[in-house]
């Protein structure tokens, strides 16, 4: 039999909360479930559905970069 040398090394740390890793999960989850909605505003409710739903949208959107641009 031959002796394995121990290669783990000192400063391994298990592996962490998986939400805490830097995926971009919670923005692709937001899409998707923006998406359901527009379709869903689309096919019942035709052209004011999706305005219903894009108008509140892109003033949101335009918040966010506003906060974005000025570092809040």
């Amino acid at each position: 039999m031959t002796d394995t040398p121990d290669t783990r090394s000192e400063d391994h740390k298990p592996a962490g909360n998986w939400r805490n890793a830097e995926e971009p999960w919670p923005f692709w989850a937001g899409v998707l479930v923006f998406l359901n909605i527009v379709v869903f505003a689309a096919m019942n409710y035709g052209l004011p559905g999706l305005v219903t739903v894009m108008v509140p949208a892109a003033i949101g959107m335009l918040i966010v970069v506003l906060l974005i641009a000025t570092g809040r």
